[in-house]
């Protein structure tokens, strides 16, 4: 049996403490409604991760191949299921919503905040427009993400999946620490948007799905940027030498639509992109010590074993 702190690799750190703060922030919140559900899923989503990297890296699961499918379910989908762990965490610690203080930043930065002169693009095509990116990312983010899960492999792979697990361990943390609603809750606009079916959807989706409070920073922003980043660091490869120009066209839209929508400060943007090339810089970083886990001269369990 191998030895579990030998084959840690930096990715499992991040989402073992990422999901040990959940669980300590909502632990010490005040009795309600929403920290009795949050400490749950705080709970089990720890529980989990906890239980699946121990028995990965710590070899208890013998076969190679299930190894390998208990720890790409364990690590991943404990943190998509963060996301909706927010729905009743952020609200579980009574915290201080920070919308006026981040539009106080847009106004000395730009001097009013982009959702008040976007006003002036209120036309349907347009706002038809940008739902439709606005709410492709979620389908953008499972295109990316999911087939570098299963069947990826080598330096991409490896870079792919470790930046994005720091933007989400990152992004969720903000969110803990500095709260808001977004412009749609803060400022008086004219006119409600003038949208049709797609944005009915992303207003149904936000409604239902979203986690109320989550807007510092723009993950909608981080992530189309990292995977942006990520396709022209590798376009001499298929499939990026001719996808890195569309992914960067639709992340532009996804990062406009935040703002012309109404869910997010300019500063929420801006921090989500230096997030983007952070992340960017950590995977290589990470790649750079870890893609060789696995070889003929090195006895730790490769990162990402092959299903």
């Amino acid at each position: 049996m191998g030895v579990t702190a030998q084959n840690l690799a930096v990715q499992d750190v991040i989402a073992l403490a990422f999901h040990a703060y959940l669980l300590l922030r909502v632990s010490i919140a005040p009795d309600s409604p929403n920290a009795v559900v949050a400490r749950r899923l705080a709970l089990a989503l720890f529980v989990v991760t906890a239980s699946c990297i121990t028995l990965t890296r710590g070899e208890v699961i013998r076969d190679q191949r299930a190894r390998a499918i208990t720890y790409r379910l364990g690590l991943f989908v404990p943190m998509v299921l963060s996301y909706f762990e927010m729905r009743v965490l952020i609200p579980a610690l009574q915290p201080e919503l920070m919308d006026h203080q981040l539009f106080a930043i847009d106004r000395w930065l730009l001097g009013t905040s982009p959702s008040i002169w976007m006003e002036a693009w209120n036309f349907e095509p347009i706002v038809e427009w940008l739902s439709f990116f606005y709410y492709g990312y979620f389908v953008v983010l499972a295109l990316m993400l999911v087939p570098s899960l299963l069947i990826g492999e080598g330096r991409r792979q490896h870079e792919l999946l470790a930046g994005a697990l720091l933007i989400v361990a990152t992004g969720h943390f903000l969110y803990t620490i500095v709260p808001g609603a977004g412009p749609y809750a803060t400022i008086r606009f004219h006119q409600a948007l003038h949208g049709g079916f797609w944005w009915k959807q992303v207003e149904v989706a936000v409604a239902t799905a979203g986690a109320q409070l989550d807007i510092f920073p723009s993950l909608h922003t981080a992530f189309p940027a990292y995977f942006t980043l990520h396709a022209f660091a590798h376009r001499q490869a298929q499939p990026f030498r001719w996808l890195w120009p569309i992914i960067a066209f639709v992340a532009l839209n996804i990062i406009v639509a935040t703002m012309f929508l109404r869910w997010h400060w300019f500063i929420d943007v801006a921090v989500g992109l230096l997030l983007a090339f952070a992340a960017r810089r950590f995977a290589v970083a990470v790649a750079n010590r870890e893609v060789l886990r696995g070889g003929r001269t090195d006895a730790r369990q490769a990162v990402w074993e092959r299903l």
